[in-house]
């Protein structure tokens, strides 16, 4: 038998409030199964694909592109070069914030090392 898990036990796993689970519903992301009194049951592999959309959101990709992710995902293998092409967006958009954080740390680590330089010079005054 699969193991299943009420919302709050997902809730605990995930660390994401119930209200956003409920979110994610709303917005298609999550599909769980209901049981005969209506409350949701929630799968392992439910609990792996919120891991992803954590991730994903981690990364600053937009709910929307999440979405969109989700329902190539549902149709199968056939859409594997469309998620790879979200991927790579996102991967280029995270690069590209690595790439501005380099510089701006470069910008502090001049500016230090020019106080440095006062300091040094006033000391041997």
């Amino acid at each position: 038998m699969t193991k299943t898990y009420k919302i709050s036990e997902i809730a605990l796993l995930t660390e994401l409030p119930i209200d956003t689970l409920r979110y994610y519903e709303e917005l298609d992301l999550l599909k769980p199964a209901r049981n005969s009194s209506n409350y949701r049951e929630f799968t392992e592999t439910d609990l792996e694909w919120i891991y992803f959309i954590k991730r994903a959101k981690a990364t600053g990709m937009p709910l929307e592109k999440i979405q969109d992710y989700s329902r190539l995902r549902e149709q199968g293998d056939s859409t594997i070069i469309q998620r790879i092409s979200l991927l790579v967006e996102q991967e280029r958009i995270l690069r590209q914030q690595i790439t501005d954080l380099e510089c701006h740390l470069d910008f502090i680590l001049q500016k230090k090392h020019h106080y440095y330089e006062i300091l040094q010079k006033n000391s041997e005054s």
